[in-house]
């Protein structure tokens, strides 16, 4: 078998190819102003520049140019604000983009990337980012971690050294 390609638009098309068999949770009304597409789009886009503010940064330069990059290099038709992605997010199952998690793994398998990152019997080291930034009241799983704030408010990091650890128990 010959060794996929890897590249950002291979990556894309995992990510549209996953959102075109996902249900949208949400009832069909002229107030679904934002498509699937676009709010999952739009999150992989902030987690993928690294930056919590670009989707602000977009919306601003689309008023200012009648562009932005977001179109472009995501291919966004409409840019949805954190809150709408959080809300729309919330109640889609992680388990809708897990497949695109195992084409990107074996993407990286068989071209030996992951080689470099086995250790302590075979594990592969893995580093999370982004838990402080992205969390959830509603997604959780019996093996994420959790934090209670003062006023009682219980949210769920996504993604935590714990949450991975008890996964890779499981197995």
């Amino acid at each position: 078998m010959e060794p996929m390609t890897l590249s950002f638009a291979v990556l894309l098309g995992f990510l549209h190819r996953a959102i075109a068999q996902m249900n949208d949770p949400r009832q069909a009304s002229n107030a679904t102003r934002y498509s699937l597409k676009d709010t999952v789009l739009g999150a992989f886009s902030v987690f993928f520049m690294q930056c919590e503010s670009f989707l602000e940064h977009q919306r601003q330069m689309y008023s200012r140019c009648g562009k932005d990059n977001a179109q472009r290099l995501f291919d966004l038709t409409l840019i949805p604000t954190t809150p709408q992605i959080r809300n729309i997010l919330d109640a889609i199952a992680g388990q809708e983009l897990f497949e695109v998690f195992t084409w990107i793994y074996q993407g990286l398998h068989q071209r030996g990337y992951l080689k470099p990152y086995q250790c302590l019997g075979g594990y592969l080291l893995v580093t999370l980012d982004g838990t402080q930034y992205f969390s959830s009241q509603k997604i959780n799983c019996p093996h994420c971690s959790s934090r209670t704030h003062k006023n009682g408010q219980k949210v769920f990091l996504l993604g935590t050294r714990t949450h991975v650890e008890e996964h890779r128990h499981e197995d």
